[in-house]
């Protein structure tokens, strides 16, 4: 199974200055990031399977891992590598009673009690934020730098770091040991996205 490692961006056609979405997968793909989650919002339902598909074969012939929030049946239906969950969304463990597939399942954390389920259950990587405040979503809640550091000592599965993490922060996140950073505008809205997450991945490589 491919590694949870790198740069990890969020791609949300409402944040990527009205461009298309598969465009933007690209320009990060070739500013070398590893992982490319797709998350849609207000769109229709077979427009994210039109995208997914069409990421998920960008993301193959990259060798990057392919992500699809939320929805475990769009997941399936465009061949991603995994989906993300939310803390309202399906339980990780019923997962399979949907596929055989195995999926990679993401989860989101902001407590440590959440982080110790997620490391008991079929969770194949645990997100924590918001790290930093973040405009991308309403209903974020607070995490830290110590909670990434806490759960990268309870924890055997890949840690990332994710929300408000830019040029500015990512130092200090990368220094708690995190497996990946996932950034969303501060890449998507950038001026120059590939040249963006080139230097963010340089930055993370490093440690």
């Amino acid at each position: 199974m491919k590694k949870i490692k790198g740069i990890y961006v969020i791609i949300d056609p409402d944040f990527i200055n009205s461009e298309n979405p598969i465009d933007m997968t690209k320009k990060v793909l070739d500013g070398g990031a590893k992982i490319i989650q797709l998350r849609n919002k207000n769109y229709s339902v077979n427009k994210t399977i039109e995208w997914g598909k069409q990421i998920v074969k960008l993301c193959n012939e990259y060798d990057a891992i392919s992500i699809i929030n939320d929805r475990v049946d769009i997941a399936l239906i465009a061949e991603a590598d995994g989906v993300h969950l939310g803390q309202k969304d399906i339980y990780p463990n019923l997962v399979k009673n949907i596929t055989s597939k195995k999926l990679i399942i993401g989860s989101s954390n902001a407590l440590i009690s959440e982080v110790e389920e997620s490391e008991r259950n079929d969770t194949g990587y645990i997100a924590i934020g918001s790290i930093f405040p973040t405009s991308t979503k309403n209903d974020t809640r607070p995490a830290s730098l110590q909670l990434l550091i806490d759960a990268k000592k309870l924890s055997q599965k890949p840690i990332v770091a994710i929300g408000g993490i830019n040029q500015q922060n990512i130092e200090s996140t990368v220094e708690t040991g995190v497996d990946s950073i996932c950034i969303a505008t501060a890449i998507t809205l950038a001026k120059d996205p590939e040249k963006t997450t080139k230097s963010l991945s340089k930055y993370f490589n490093n440690y």
